[in-house]
């Protein structure tokens, strides 16, 4: 019996008591992935805790083993602000900052954002795209994926811990940018950046301003690096406080 893949519950299942799975991940097991009762697979709990369950006849599942128990709650987060691209790209900056260990998006709506979505669908889709993401990428969380904020809101709420990033070469670049406590917040712009309005109250609430590099780059390119890159800072600086000098 082969474990097939990993699913995400909606809550903690019961030892030795079979459970029902959510939707979603059903129809991943067994249409997608064509499982079979038997069939084993990894169940992610809420909490983080990793389970390994086998499908049973009735359609449902039962526990066999834990597998791994929860990690500790990261001491600093990097919550990506992305304002929304045109077309599908919002998709692919959400996918692809799952993918590399961001712990939230929020979608942004600036003043040259073309696209406006509402809370409906394409929220809905954001967050299955998210799951997708956090499934392909062995993560024990589904980062949120929030409903989309006015620019406004998204840099008051990233304060201090926000870094802006904007191609222009005076800035220092990102990592110089970045604090060494709390959370980091990234706002990233929209195809044609932020207006000098928006920069000018960017610094007014105190958020730092900085750049990627030399090149320019699309928003959604750009979302991936500087999760990639502010990752690396902060996964460094731990690594850093937990050895003994």
């Amino acid at each position: 019996m082969s474990v097939v893949s990993r699913v995400f519950l909606s809550g903690e299942p019961e030892p030795d008591e079979p459970f029902s799975l959510p939707p979603e991940a059903a129809g991943h097991l067994t249409r997608v992935l064509r499982a079979r009762p038997g069939d084993r697979f990894e169940a992610v709990t809420p909490d983080g805790r990793v389970l390994l369950a086998e499908l049973l006849p009735s359609g449902e599942a039962v526990v066999v083993s834990v597998l791994e128990e929860p990690d500790e709650a990261p001491e600093r987060r990097v919550v990506l602000y992305q304002a929304v691209p045109k077309g599908k790209r919002m998709e692919v900056a959400v996918e692809k900052a799952v993918e590399v260990g961001v712990d939230a998006v929020v979608p942004v709506l600036s003043e040259r954002s073309v696209a406006r979505p509402g809370e409906g669908t394409k929220l809905e889709r954001w967050r299955r795209i998210a799951e997708s993401a956090a499934r392909q990428a062995l993560r024990r969380v589904v980062p949120e994926v929030r409903a989309p904020v006015p620019y406004t809101e998204a840099v008051r709420e990233a304060g201090p811990s926000g870094v802006i990033l904007h191609n222009d070469p005076g800035l220092p670049v990102l990592e110089r940018a970045l604090g060494g406590e709390g959370d980091v917040a990234l706002l990233i712009g929209p195809e044609g950046g932020f207006t000098e309005g928006e920069l000018a109250f960017a610094r007014e609430v105190g958020v730092r301003a900085a750049r990627l590099g030399p090149y320019r780059l699309r928003s959604e390119t750009a979302g991936l690096v500087a999760v990639v890159r502010a990752r690396t800072v902060v996964e460094l600086a731990a690594e850093r406080a937990g050895c003994p000098e």
